[in-house]
């Protein structure tokens, strides 16, 4: 038998009821996946039905009170769940659960002296693989390594522990479905998320979902999402490096845009106060202080606080120019900004105001 295309079946669809449409798709074996399809209107889509996507088109057909898709459906999510748990229950039964104040290393061997490829902190898991002489060979994240097993709390204590220390996302499986106000069908919708979206989830009730949505939080119905288990792992020492270097440069950008706005006041000797007088290097002591970091007053003394940054090729937002007898903060694109002179204030100027002598990052 011939198949039909799903441009031909869409011709039919106005001699076909709905049922009889989607039994035809199933039974050519055309049909999309069975999470297109939905049961129950109320929860899945404005109006009702479900939203049916052929071919990758844009085109749609509306099913509604289609008993064998529904039951093929569910069978289908019921074994997806089933999956995941078995995922879930697996990692669980072999949990390491780091048990420090701050980090571990994860090393390449059983031995306190080798190399270290990355850290595991406090409440981050790994898969347990193997056990030697007090060390646990784990894989966490990207990275495959030993870390010393009383640092760690394992078997039933780690299993009891893994929903503390983890979290669950809801992944949408259907083509739209309503977030609400309530835990009720009749609830007033919030708004209307889409699949493959994921969502935190924060709470349960009577089959709903409280997930957190950039609209608020609301209540979505657990049968239309997937749940999965997040944990935190450990980190390489590459990411470590990618990541301090982001947060470095965001707070310098922080930094840069609360200096701004002192612009236009005055200058001090001697002075240390952003709003009624500073000098250079009061200016760039007291922008710091505001970020928990305490420099010298002198800006001698500042020429070596932090790390050299070579170049200015190298430098970004917040880092401490050094000039002979001045220091500024550098915004980026040639510009700092400082308190400059008694007769200009707090200005911003290009990095040329004086001879370049040093940068130093602080963050």
């Amino acid at each position: 038998m011939k198949k039909l295309s799903y441009r031909n079946i869409l011709k039919m669809v106005v001699k076909l009821s709905s049922t009889s449409m989607a039994a035809l798709l199933f039974l050519l074996g055309n049909a999309p996946a069975v999470n297109s399809y939905a049961a129950t209107a109320s929860e899945v889509l404005p109006g009702g039905g479900a939203v049916v996507a052929l071919g990758g088109s844009d085109k749609t057909a509306s099913l509604n009170g289609v008993e064998d898709v529904i039951n093929s459906q569910e069978e289908i999510k019921v074994r997806l769940k089933a999956n995941a748990k078995e995922e879930y229950e697996n990692l669980v039964d072999n949990l390491a659960i780091a048990d420090t104040k701050d980090y571990l290393y994860v090393r390449t061997e059983p031995d306190s002296n080798s190399e270290y490829v990355g850290k595991i902190y406090d409440d981050s898991v790994g898969k347990i693989l193997d056990r030697e002489d007090g060390w646990l060979l784990i894989e966490s994240g990207s990275i495959t390594g030993y870390v010393k097993e009383e640092y760690c709390i394992v078997g039933k204590q780690a299993k009891d522990m893994a929903s503390d220390v983890g979290y669950e996302l809801a992944c949408v499986n259907v083509p739209t479905l309503y977030v609400r106000t309530g835990a009720d069908k009749d609830a007033d919708v919030l708004c209307v998320v889409k699949n493959g979206e994921e969502y935190l989830v924060k709470d349960k009730k009577d089959g709903y979902l409280l997930v957190e949505t950039a609209s608020g939080d609301g209540w979505m119905a657990e049968e239309y999402a997937d749940i999965n288990w997040q944990f935190t792992y450990a980190e390489s020492n590459e990411e470590e490096a990618i990541r301090l270097a982001e947060e470095s440069y965001a707070k310098g950008v922080e930094l840069v845009e609360y200096a701004l706005q002192f612009v236009g006041n005055p200058y001090k000797w001697g002075g240390t106060s952003l709003t009624n007088g500073c000098d250079c290097s009061g200016f760039t002591m007291a922008l710091y202080q505001h970020y928990g970091i305490s420099l010298s007053h002198a800006s001698d003394a500042q020429r070596y606080a932090g790390v050299a940054v070579d170049g200015i090729e190298n430098a970004q937002p917040g880092d401490i120019i050094i000039y002979s007898g001045h220091v500024a903060i550098y915004m980026g694109n040639g510009k700092i900004v400082h308190a400059a002179n008694s007769r200009l204030g707090i200005v911003v100027s290009g990095i040329d105001f004086m001879t370049l002598l040093g940068i130093r990052r602080i963050f």
